[in-house]
């Protein structure tokens, strides 16, 4: 049995008119649209976020292996490489900013 049917058994133990729990049902229907609208988009923005990371993951794999192995364990280039990271994301930020109050 379907939720509805259950709702409308219930409504009609209780002698509810029909307007009311139509519209009751009709409150309920947009309630759950409503809310899967909004799972739908917070899973679509969850995949894309994973599909970028396996992208990345997968093209620049043997790079992040590759600088592993040429840190080699020595704190200080390791520090050196954190830093010239922050300063790219840093700068990718600012440019970033740039483009978007650009106006076309």
């Amino acid at each position: 049995m379907y939720r509805s049917q259950e709702i409308l058994q219930i409504f009609n133990e209780y002698n509810l008119p029909e307007e009311i729990s139509k519209y009751i049902l009709y409150l309920e229907r947009q309630l759950l649209f409503e809310n899967s609208i909004y799972e739908w988009l917070h899973l679509s923005h969850l995949t894309k976020l994973e599909k970028c990371k396996r992208f990345f993951y997968e093209d620049f794999n043997d790079l992040f292996l590759q600088e592993i192995q040429d840190i080699g364990g020595n704190i200080f280039t390791l520090q050196r490489y954190r830093l010239r990271l922050w300063d790219i994301k840093r700068k990718n930020r600012v440019y970033g900013n740039y483009l978007n109050s650009l106006r076309y």
